[in-house]
């Protein structure tokens, strides 16, 4: 059996001391995520949320959300067919259970001192590196699939497009 040059890894190390995610060869052929066809995008604020679900929504015919606040994203959950930015919702066990259970959750990734610099203050390099160190582990239990925002936008879009269709 040839394997792709981009195959998908069997075993993911995370950042937490003794935790890891193994996918069994029946979880990495199910279908991931819920039937609905959402792609839901979250990560901190300064990721670039809205604009990789802006251009996955272009990119693969489905409706852009912007999921502002509970309610915007209590709709989202209720519809199918769309590429959500959850910006204005805390990612509490409930919501993120229902955002698994409809469609699937990118995490776009990054470390403070990136961030820092893309928002053009590196005076918060501080706050945004507690803020990470706060947020990513409910990102990681939310995530189907990890982003790096290190990539080019053009490299997330193909990435998007790739695991959309998993």
């Amino acid at each position: 059996m040839k394997v792709p040059a981009n195959a998908i890894r069997l075993r993911v190390d995370v950042q937490e001391e003794d935790a890891s995610r193994i996918f069994s060869g029946d979880l990495a052929k199910a279908c991931i995520g819920g039937a609905s066809g959402n792609l839901f995008f979250i990560g901190l604020p300064g990721v670039g949320r809205r604009d990789l679900a802006r251009a996955s929504a272009g990119a693969l015919g489905l409706s852009f959300v912007d999921a502002d606040s509970p309610h915007a994203l209590k709709a989202a959950l209720g519809s199918s067919g769309q590429a959500v930015a959850v910006t204005g919702v805390d990612l509490n066990d409930a919501v993120i259970q229902a955002m698994r259970s409809s469609g699937k959750v990118f995490y776009i990734m990054t470390a403070a001192a990136i961030l820092a610099k893309r928002l053009g203050d590196v005076s918060r390099l501080a706050e945004l590196a507690a803020e990470v160190e706060r947020l990513e582990p409910v990102f990681m239990r939310a995530a189907h699939f990890i982003m790096p925002l290190a990539a080019t936008p053009e490299e997330m879009l193909d990435d998007v497009r790739e695991k959309a269709r998993l």
